[in-house]
């Protein structure tokens, strides 16, 4: 299934899109994720309680975050009773934790700014979103990978079984340097999946300043894609 990076939506990019292990996902997912001293989390932010195919109304129910008020609404056809009024998607733009609440995947997210559920059926179809409210200086984006890669591996996340797909290896200067040469040029990602459940791609790019290759002024994005595992495994 294609996701396309929510932040995008509310920020044009002129990044190269990717085609990554296989599937054509652009972007945008990790478990409980403590960043002390990295970032405060706002007062009053809402909760937005989702995981795949949770429903509409237990979504509402769930969260305090407004969802009916951020959804848009199909109207449907008021004669046929087989095409009733049908929720579209759920947009972000405030202040809003993300929690993915599977009873034994789930994960919780920093606050973020940017973040969409769509919804087939009634029920949740995908998730996109970042654990970040503004684009990173190198450094610190890598941080924040590195901690939500790390509670995924926790959650019990796996790696797809594709052609180079690999975790994150950020251990060394060698190894950091490299993907910030390699992100001047794409977006890097790793796939992860629950089998026979959940799909979800673990992306990072430079999204500001991108073009000038200058170390100094770039920023990074991570995008968090959640949608349905259909590997067949």
């Amino acid at each position: 299934m294609k996701i396309i990076s929510v932040i995008d939506r509310f920020k044009p990019s002129r990044r190269k899109s990717t085609t990554l292990a296989g599937k054509h996902w652009v972007s945008m997912g990790a478990a409980t994720i403590l960043l002390a001293g990295v970032m405060a989390w706002p007062l009053g932010a809402k909760t937005l309680s989702v995981h795949i195919g949770k429903p509409y109304e237990r979504v509402i129910k769930d969260s305090s975050f407004p969802v009916e008020d951020k959804t848009t609404i199909y109207p449907g056809d008021p004669n046929d009773p087989k095409d009733p009024a049908r929720p579209g998607s759920t947009w972000i733009s405030s202040p809003t934790l993300i929690e993915f609440d599977d009873p034994v995947y789930g994960f919780k997210l920093p606050p973020t700014v940017f973040g969409a559920v769509t919804y087939v059926s009634q029920k949740v179809s995908t998730l996109t979103t970042s654990p970040m409210t503004e684009t990173l200086p190198f450094a610190e984006a890598l941080d924040r990978l590195v901690v939500t890669q790390s509670n995924l591996k926790s959650r019990g996340w796996k790696l797809e079984p594709l052609e180079k797909n690999d975790w994150f290896n950020l251990d060394s200067v060698p190894e950091r340097e490299r993907l910030r040469a390699k992100l001047f040029d794409q977006a890097v990602g790793i796939d992860l999946y629950v089998p026979g459940k959940y799909s979800l791609l673990l992306l990072i790019k430079c999204y500001a300043s991108c073009d000038k290759q200058d170390q100094s002024t770039a920023k990074y994005l991570i995008d968090i894609s959640v949608g349905r595992d259909r590997s067949g495994a």
